[in-house]
C-alpha cells in the first residue's frame, strides 16, 4: 500500500490545488516577463520607423530596452536573496504591484524621460517577480517535481514571446506602440489575485535587520556595470569611470557580506563550482538570446515589411522555443543540463550561419528561424537546471535571482554590442553592402554560440563534483544481503566435501538485521 506524503512538510506535502498554482503562477510571470521583453524589442522596431524615431540614434531608441534592463540586473540578486530570508510569496507579490504600476505609467505617460522612467520601474517589479516566483516555485515541490518544473517556467518564457508577437504586430499596427504594454499590465493584474491561493512559501526564519547598505551597494554596482556596457560607444573613455565606479561598489557589497549577519551575496552559493558554471553559460544565453530577440525584427523591418507580416515571420521562433523548452524538461535527465547547453548552442549558431548565407527571407530562412528557436529552447531550461539546481533548497532563490542577473547583464551586452555593429557596420571583406550591420550582429551571434558551446563541452569533458557533493552511496542492507549470500554459497559448497576436510562452522557470522537500511558512510560494520 502506498503511503501518501505528509501533509506538514512544505517540500513533499503540497496540495494538488496548490501544486497547480504554483505552476500556473510561476509559468504566468516569467510569459509575462518576456511578452514584456517582446514588446519593448517590437517597439523599438516600430519607433526606428516612425518620423519620431528616425530621427533618433539607434543607440538612444534602446534605452527603451535597457531602461527596463538596468534595474531587472541590479535588484535580481538581492530580490532572491531577501525572497529566501523574508518569504518568497511577500516579495512575489510586492514585485507584481510595482510591475503594474510602471505598466500603468508607460502607458499613460507622455514625455521619453518619463517613459524610461516607468520602464525602469517595470524592472524593478520584474526583478523581485522573477526569483520569488521560481524560489516558492521550487521549494514547495517534491524534488522529483523540480526539473519538469523548471522546464514549463523556461517554455512558458517561449510562450509569452509567442503571444506578444503574434498579437503585437496587430496592436502596434492598429493602435500604437504603447498598447504593445497593455497586455503585461493586464496579466500582472490576474497573477496578483492568484497569489492570494498560493502556500507562504518556506523562509529561513532569520531575525535581525538585512544588509540594507550591501544591498544598495551591489544593485548600484551592477547598475553602473550595465550602464557602462550600453553607453559604451556614446561615452568613450568616461566609461572608464563607471568600470571603476562599478569595481567600488561591488568590493563595498562583499565586504558587507563577509561581515554582516543577513548579507545582500550569498557567499556559500558562490563557493559551489556547480553553479559558477552555470551562472557563466547563463551569462552567455542572455548574451546570445537579447543579441537574436534585437536582430530578427530589425532584420525584416530593413526589408520593408510591414509589422504584421514581421510578427508572422518571428512566430516560428517562438512555437519551436516552447516545443523544445518543454521537451528539454524530460530530455534533461539523460544528457544532463550541458549536454542541452552544448546542444542549443550548436542549433543556434548553425541558424545564425544559415541565416548569412540567404538573401531576404526563403524557405531556408525559415527553416533557420525554427532551428534558432529550438537552439534557445534547449538552453533556457538547460542553464536555468545548471543554476538553480547547484544550489540547497534554502538558496533557490537566491541562485535564481543571481543568475538571471547573469542573463541580464549578458542581454544588455548583447544589445549593446548588436546596436553598435548595426550602426556602425563593416565596410570591408563578406560583410560589405546593404546588410553589413546585420550581417555583422549574426557574425558575432555566431561567436557567442561558440564559446558557449566550448563551455559546455569543457564542463562535460571534465566533469569533477563538488567538495560536499556525496557522489556514491551504498546502502548496507545490500552489502549485508551479499555477504550472506556469500556465506550460504561457502556453506553448501562445504557441504559437498568429505567430512574430514569439512570447514568448522562460522558461528560468528552477523545475520542480516531489517532495521539496518541506513548508507554505509559513517556506520561501522562487525569484522569478527
Amino acid at each position: 500500500m502506498r503511503s501518501s506524503p505528509a501533509r506538514g512538510t512544505s517540500t513533499t506535502g503540497v496540495s494538488r490545488r496548490h501544486a497547480v498554482m504554483l505552476r500556473l503562477v510561476g509559468a504566468g510571470v516569467m510569459l509575462t516577463v518576456m511578452a514584456d521583453t517582446t514588446a519593448t524589442t517590437l517597439a523599438v522596431g516600430v519607433l526606428r520607423y516612425t518620423p519620431a524615431g528616425a530621427a533618433m540614434p539607434l543607440g538612444d531608441l534602446v534605452w527603451l530596452t535597457s531602461a527596463a534592463f538596468i534595474p531587472i540586473a541590479a535588484l535580481l540578486a538581492t530580490a532572491g536573496r531577501w525572497a529566501d530570508l523574508f518569504g518568497r510569496r511577500r516579495v512575489l507579490v510586492v514585485g507584481l504591484v510595482v510591475f503594474v504600476l510602471g505598466g500603468v505609467a508607460t502607458v499613460a505617460v507622455e514625455s521619453w524621460s518619463l517613459v524610461l522612467a516607468a520602464r525602469a520601474v517595470q524592472g524593478a517589479g520584474a526583478a523581485a517577480m522573477i526569483p520569488a516566483s521560481l524560489g516558492l516555485l521550487l521549494g514547495e515541490l517534491p524534488e522529483s517535481q523540480r526539473r519538469g518544473a523548471i522546464a514549463l517556467w523556461s517554455s512558458a518564457s517561449g510562450l509569452g514571446c509567442l503571444l506578444m508577437q503574434a498579437g503585437g504586430g496587430w496592436l502596434a499596427a492598429t493602435v500604437g506602440w504603447r498598447a504593445l504594454f497593455v497586455p503585461d499590465v493586464v496579466i500582472g493584474v490576474a497573477l496578483l489575485i492568484a497569489c492570494f491561493a498560493l502556500p507562504s512559501g518556506r523562509r529561513a526564519g532569520a531575525r535581525g535587520l538585512p544588509d540594507v547598505l550591501g544591498a544598495w551597494l551591489l544593485a548600484a554596482g551592477i547598475a553602473v556595470v550595465v550602464l557602462a556596457i550600453s553607453k559604451a560607444m556614446a561615452w568613450g573613455m568616461d566609461v572608464v569611470w563607471l568600470a571603476l565606479a562599478a569595481l567600488l561598489l561591488l568590493g563595498g557589497a562583499l565586504a558587507q557580506a563577509r561581515h554582516h549577519r543577513l548579507p545582500a551575496i550569498d557567499l556559500a552559493l558562490w563557493r559551489r563550482p556547480k553553479f559558477v558554471w552555470g551562472w557563466l553559460a547563463t551569462w552567455g544565453f542572455g548574451a546570445l538570446s537579447y543579441g537574436l530577440l534585437t536582430v530578427q525584427p530589425l532584420y525584416l523591418l530593413h526589408l520593408g515589411y510591414p509589422m504584421l507580416e514581421v510578427a508572422m515571420w518571428l512566430t516560428p521562433t517562438s512555437v519551436a522555443v516552447v516545443v523544445t523548452s518543454f521537451l528539454a524538461g524530460k530530455l534533461v535527465k539523460r544528457i544532463g543540463a550541458y549536454g542541452l547547453i552544448y546542444a542549443g548552442s550548436l542549433l543556434c549558431g548553425g541558424a545564425c550561419v544559415l541565416v548569412l548565407t540567404q538573401v531576404g527571407p526563403t524557405v531556408w530562412g525559415l527553416v533557420a528561424s525554427v532551428v534558432l528557436g529550438m537552439g534557445v529552447g534547449a538552453l533556457a531550461p538547460g542553464t536555468s537546471v545548471a543554476t538553480t539546481l547547484a544550489a540547497r533548497p534554502q538558496q533557490y532563490a537566491s541562485a535564481v535571482g543571481a543568475a538571471t542577473m547573469a542573463r541580464m547583464v549578458g542581454g544588455a551586452v548583447g544589445i549593446t554590442v548588436v546596436s553598435v555593429v548595426i550602426d556602425h557596420p563593416f565596410v570591408a571583406g563578406p560583410f560589405a553592402g546593404p546588410f553589413a550591420g546585420l550581417a555583422g550582429a549574426l557574425a558575432i551571434c555566431v561567436a557567442i554560440s561558440v564559446l558557449m558551446g566550448a563551455l559546455a563541452l569543457t564542463k562535460i569533458t571534465r566533469l569533477r563534483p563538488d567538495p560536499g557533493d556525496v557522489m556514491i552511496k551504498v546502502p548496507r542492507r545490500m552489502l549485508l544481503e551479499l555477504r550472506m549470500t556469500l556465506a550460504t554459497v561457502a556453506a553448501e559448497a562445504d557441504a559437498l566435501l568429505p567430512v574430514e576436510t569439512r570447514t568448522p562452522p562460522m558461528d560468528h557470522i552477523p545475520r542480516q538485521r531489517a532495521a539496518e537500511a541506513g548508507p554505509l558512510a559513517g556506520t561501522r560494520g562487525n569484522s569478527n
